[in-house]
């Protein structure tokens, strides 16, 4: 069994974005010679999330307005009393900060339409990718 740890950063381009990372994580896949095992994603940041879904522009569109709804930036949130990103915060609360995926073959072994997403909440940032790989 092996272990391959490592990092990746992502440039975000707004507040609310979602950047499809799937690429950039199996190239790192690659890198490190994964097989078959699982990979471990995590943004170590509590105002962005990832997500595994279609990367579809209008679905995006549309998760982002979702996301904006639920969370009401510009809200009377506690928070924003100290930083004006409460709802970044929640949106991290309800996305979640990581994702166990199936690797095979060296590839994430994903749906047909299923894609590694970023979610921005809080941006435009330099956000970091924890990656853990466990596997042959």
């Amino acid at each position: 069994m092996r272990v391959a740890q490592g990092t990746l950063e992502v440039k975000t381009r707004s507040k609310f974005d979602i950047i499809d990372v799937t690429e950039q994580v199996e190239s790192w896949l690659s890198r490190v010679g994964a097989g078959s095992g699982l990979l471990l994603v995590h943004v170590p940041h509590t105002t962005a999330a990832i997500a595994v879904n279609e990367a579809e522009p209008g679905l995006l569109s549309d998760i982002l307005e979702l996301l904006k709804e639920l969370t009401k930036p510009g809200a009377a949130w506690r928070h924003n009393m100290v930083d004006d990103n409460a709802h970044a915060h929640l949106g991290n609360v309800i996305i979640d900060t990581s994702k166990t995926l199936p690797v095979a073959g060296g590839k994430l072994a994903l749906g047909t339409w299923q894609r590694l997403l970023l979610i921005e909440m809080d941006g435009p940032r330099v956000r970091k990718l924890n990656l853990v790989y466990v596997g042959e």
